[in-house]
């Protein structure tokens, strides 16, 4: 009996020693993100900015404006909607470049991206709903009425909320691997963690960190240490952390049906963050068009710039589409 009391005295001591490791090594670890976070998260938006800024609903956004959208050549300009990221539109925004030709294009940054306003609390704004009501306020503001809509990822979701909120507004809708079921993201857990430990993961996981997707991308190719600048935004750890406690609000899934306006959805076959059997679904329940990129992943316009170009371009001018086209082969 002695030797088993000892031996669970042991093992209690052994479990406390790991646990207070445990505990110093979070403590060394928030310490040293928040740190990096300070020395890092110092970009100014407002000097940095590409396009202009409105003011909607109380908040301030940035959108890039290319074209004059009371000019375009078939009477409404493109709305782009980005994904869930902290380099908002800058993902999109190449794609929306390519059919800026002979087109006006509106790509804004949402609420908490990019370089629109960073609001460290959670509410309605940060819902799918209010991201709409705030996409259609803006559209107000420029005075754009009817519009076509591109949607990417999350942006899709937003897109949908357009579509069935707007109708008359919405002349087509576009959704490139549209995040419209709900998924558990990194950022899930993060809810759980203490203030300060949170900050520092959603730093590393979805912000600026080096373990994050744009830190990931700068480390890999040089090229792409613009995106990791404008996750370095200041404000943006604080905003991220509130857009991650504010619940999405997904309430689509059972609306798809009722989207009014003609639909193509897009997505790559090897999709990893929106299972291609999900974007499959959407495009079922919405009567919509479908195009699958072979090889495409969740950002099928990278791999296949101009065949994913063409296919939205021809859809939107309500054309024909034809292989050739995409392909940049010649008709005879």
């Amino acid at each position: 009996m002695k030797i088993l009391k000892r031996v669970l005295l042991w093992m209690a001591g052994g479990l406390a020693v790991v646990v207070l490791a445990i505990a110093g090594l979070l403590t060394w670890l928030t310490v040293r993100g928040e740190r990096q976070i300070a020395e890092q998260e110092i970009v100014d938006r407002h000097a940095e900015a590409p396009g202009e800024f409105l003011t909607v609903d109380g908040h301030e956004y940035h959108v890039i404006v290319r074209g004059d959208p009371h000019a375009d050549s078939t009477g409404a300009p493109i709305l782009f909607v980005h994904g869930f990221g902290p380099t908002g539109s800058n993902v999109i925004l190449p794609l929306a470049s390519e059919l800026a030709v002979g087109r006006s294009v509106i790509v804004p940054d949402m609420l908490g991206f990019g370089y629109s306003e960073k609001v460290a609390e959670p509410g309605a704004h940060f819902t799918v709903k209010g991201r709409a009501s705030a996409l259609l306020a803006m559209l107000d503001a420029l005075g754009v009425e009817e519009f076509d809509v591109v949607g990417h990822s999350y942006g899709g979701s937003v897109s949908g909320r357009l579509a069935l909120a707007a109708p008359d507004r919405v002349r087509r809708a576009v959704f490139v691997c549209p995040s419209i079921y709900p998924q558990t993201t990194p950022g899930n857990f993060v809810a759980y963690l203490p203030r300060p430990t949170a900050r520092v993961a959603i730093w590393e996981s979805l912000g600026g960190g080096p373990g994050s997707f744009a830190g990931r991308a700068c480390a890999a190719d040089p090229a792409a240490c613009d995106a990791l600048r404008i996750a370095q935004v200041d404000g943006t750890v604080d905003a991220l952390l509130a857009i991650n406690n504010t619940p999405r609000g997904y309430a689509l899934p059972g609306e798809l049906p009722n989207v009014q306006p003609p639909a193509l959805v897009i997505w790559g076959d090897d999709d990893a963050i929106v299972p291609p059997e999900f974007s499959a679904r959407a495009a079922a329940a919405m009567g919509a068009d479908t195009w699958i990129v072979p090889g495409g992943g969740h950002w099928p316009f990278a791999v296949d710039p101009h065949g994913v170009t063409e296919r939205i371009r021809s859809f939107l001018a309500a054309e024909p589409y034809t292989e050739a086209a995409a392909s940049g082969d010649t008709m005879p």
